[in-house]
């Protein structure tokens, strides 16, 4: 089932996964040769956020056009909560492929870094609180009421992030050396799991009350 509502939603933008795949390859080696200090991981958090969230609101925008599909969904043997979890799947699933294009590319680029296991896994912590908030909140709210919290994202994605990062680079992180990479990367998966749990449980709720009529 799950399978099946997830494939749907790769139907619905399957026009705009081109331009998405593009973009994810264009963008690190521009910024090698424009913003060589950004190149690396703020190159791999832009593209993930993008491609995450364009994607997700091109899904929310057809689905909106056909304002009925919803509800033949769930007259078919599809529950609310298959909908909302499939769509959670959905957007892991972009994450990962935003991770394998990117880790290709720093074999191509060298200039981009190495692609350790701390990045996706940082990035994972970073895609999983913002959809813990934008899902529960889409649901809710629908897509017309959360398009400025997309603008938002899409914002700060280019603004705040390459801030945060550059102060980051700054900031003392040696304390850190004494945990043990393996229980902190694990421990990092671990939480970003829970957040998604947590919100797609809050997402299902809501749904169940959503009149889809």
């Amino acid at each position: 089932m799950l399978f099946q509502l997830v494939k749907k939603d790769f139907l619905l933008v399957r026009k705009y996964m081109l331009i998405m795949l593009i973009f994810c390859i264009i963008v690190p080696p521009f910024l090698m040769i424009r913003l060589p200090e950004y190149a690396g991981i703020m190159g791999f958090i832009l593209i993930t956020i993008y491609s995450v969230f364009m994607l997700l609101q091109y899904v929310s925008l057809k689905e909106t056009q056909f304002s009925k599909a919803s509800a033949l969904l769930c007259a078919l043997p599809y529950s609310r909560k298959d909908i909302v979890l499939s769509r959670y799947i959905f957007c892991l699933i972009i994450y990962l492929g935003c991770c394998l294009i990117f880790g290709i590319e720093t074999l191509v680029f060298p200039q981009l870094g190495t692609f350790s296991v701390a990045k996706p896994v940082m990035l994972f912590l970073i895609i999983s609180f913002v959809l813990s908030i934008y899902l529960p909140v889409h649901y809710k709210l629908g897509c017309e009421k959360t398009k400025i919290f997309f603008i938002i994202i899409i914002m700060a994605s280019s603004f705040v992030f390459p801030q945060f990062y550059k102060i980051a680079r700054g900031m003392d992180f040696s304390i850190l050396n004494i945990i043990n990479p393996t229980i902190l990367l694990g421990s990092v998966i671990i939480f970003s799991i829970i957040i998604l749990t947590v919100s797609a449980t809050v997402s299902m709720q809501i749904y169940k009350k959503v009149d889809l009529l």
